[in-house]
């Protein structure tokens, strides 16, 4: 960091201000409800339109495990996945109308009030605002290379309350179905018991070929933000 100070939150962390870049910050807080089924199988996908969005980053608070993809539709395949030339957040699930929580995080200059604390870079753009709803990470889990397998859970580590998880890398993997084209499997992730549990969720889409993985053999890691000042619903 090669200027700046340190500013602390309630659970007492440091957050990183400086002149490089606009801090993370909430833009959008709500609940998805997973009730597409595309494919008419175990697969249960919910959409979050975020066109114009510049540098996502979701976070998920779920009991169910859910996997967490950005696309962008081609063409009109699958019309129930979003209108061609849109950006989505695509959340699928394996259990019907599951209502997943989610936080999306930009680097956008959010709505300040009139008192506060502001920061400016020496291009006199703005950077911080104290009114805006930060990013606050508390910690890191590492997900091994290959775990879980596809029928198995992972427990990636103690979470606690008040937290939500993002993933960095969407893994995958595909199987051959009896009589069908390979399906596709996604991580996905979800809180339990205070824990960041690891699982594969069908996702339906058709696989390139059986045992084909796609990152799936190289390590993971989750992001794991706290919640504890973040509004449900914003945005």
């Amino acid at each position: 960091m090669p200027a700046g100070f340190q500013v602390f939150t309630n659970n007492g962390d440091v957050l990183q201000i400086d002149n490089e870049a606009v801090v993370y910050s909430l833009r959008k807080s709500g609940q998805v409800s997973c009730n597409i089924n595309a494919f008419n199988w175990i697969d249960y996908v919910g959409l979050l339109d975020i066109t114009g969005i510049n540098h996502p980053m979701v976070a998920v608070q779920s009991s169910t495990p859910c996997a967490v993809e950005i696309i962008k539709p081609t063409g009109d395949n699958f019309p129930q996945y979003g209108s061609a030339g849109r950006t989505y957040v695509k959340f699928t699930t394996n259990t019907t109308n599951a209502q997943i929580q989610y936080f999306l995080f930009d680097q956008w200059n959010a709505p300040g009030g009139n008192s506060g604390l502001e920061i400016f870079n020496a291009q006199g753009n703005r950077v911080f605002h104290s009114d805006w709803y930060l990013m606050e990470v508390v910690g890191f889990l590492n997900v091994p290379a290959g775990a879980p397998n596809r029928t198995a859970t992972y427990n990636a580590g103690s979470v606690g309350s008040n937290r939500a998880l993002c993933k960095t890398l969407n893994r995958v993997i595909t199987t051959s179905q009896q009589g069908g084209a390979p399906v596709t499997y996604k991580d996905a992730v979800r809180i339990t018991g205070g824990n960041a549990e690891v699982s594969y969720v069908a996702a339906g889409d058709y696989g390139n070929s059986d045992g084909w993985n796609y990152l799936q053999d190289v390590p993971n890691k989750i992001i794991v933000i706290s919640t504890s000042t973040l509004p449900a619903n914003y945005g």
